[in-house]
This record gives C-alpha cells, structure tokens and sequence, in this order.
C-alpha cells in the first residue's frame, strides 16, 4: 500500500510538472516596445496601441485583462508653510476583456508625461488557444526624457 501511495504521488506530481512545462513562453508588448526606458514623445505615440502577448514562435494570445500602474511627481502645497512639496503619486486601474486602455486613461497620460514618470502594465491573464488562463510577464517604461 505504501509503494502504490508512493507511486501515485510521485506520478501525479511529475504529470503536474510536465504540463507546467508544456505553456507557452510569452512576452508582452505596447506597439513592439517591451518596456525600458523611454522617452514622453515615443510613450505618447505608443499609449494608443493594443497590448499584444507573444509566443517564442510568435503566435499572439488573447488578453482578457491587464492592470496599468502610472507613477509620476505631484506638487503641492503645504497648508502650514506655504512652501510647495514634490511627493510620489500613482494613478491605478485594472482593465477587463480589452487589450487597449480606456481614451481617458490615454489622453490624461499624453498630457500629463513627465520625466521619471514610469507606467507599469501588469497583472496581465492572457487566454490560450485550449482556453487555459495564465499569467503573462509586466512590463515597465520609465520615462527619460
């Protein structure tokens, strides 16, 4: 009985093992670009395209959601001192059954981009082509200029 328990977990844990093995390797990308740095000009150009999840073979994979996380400076001022601050800020969303942000999301970035600004594209589930759902890797850009 212990042999047949043996061999069943180690069996069940090797089949688990191989069809880890058998997803695909994906990397994501805004208009070709896959993060880095980057300057407002390009970012602002590319904000408008699809978010799009690439095999190594180069088949492309449906993205059911993604999360933007748009950091950047705020100024303000200080109520006691009257002397103007500079702190973190983020703007988050998450998006759902589209590949592209929302106009709003897009225009406010256009108008706002700044350098040290950086807009993180994460939390990505891509769909297979078997309908299996996993996770794809972020992507970060970081503006330079």
């Amino acid at each position: 009985m212990k042999w047949f328990l043996t061999f069943s977990l180690f069996f069940f844990s090797f089949t688990g093992y191989a069809q880890n093995n058998d997803l695909p390797k994906l990397s994501v990308s805004l208009a070709g670009f896959k993060g880095g740095e980057t300057t407002s000009g390009i970012l602002s150009r590319i904000i408008d395209s699809s978010l799009v999840a690439r095999d190594e073979k180069g088949n492309t994979y449906t993205i059911l959601r993604f999360r933007c996380i748009y950091k950047f400076k705020s100024r303000f001022e200080d109520p006691e001192t009257g002397e103007k601050k500079t702190t973190d800020d983020m703007r988050v969303n998450e998006f759902i059954q589209t590949p592209v942000m929302p106009e709003t999301w897009r225009q406010s970035i256009k108008e706002n981009i700044s350098k040290g600004d950086q807009m993180i594209l994460d939390d990505i589930i891509v769909q297979l082509k078997n309908g299996t759902k996993i996770m794809a890797p972020s992507i970060r850009f970081t503006i330079v200029q």
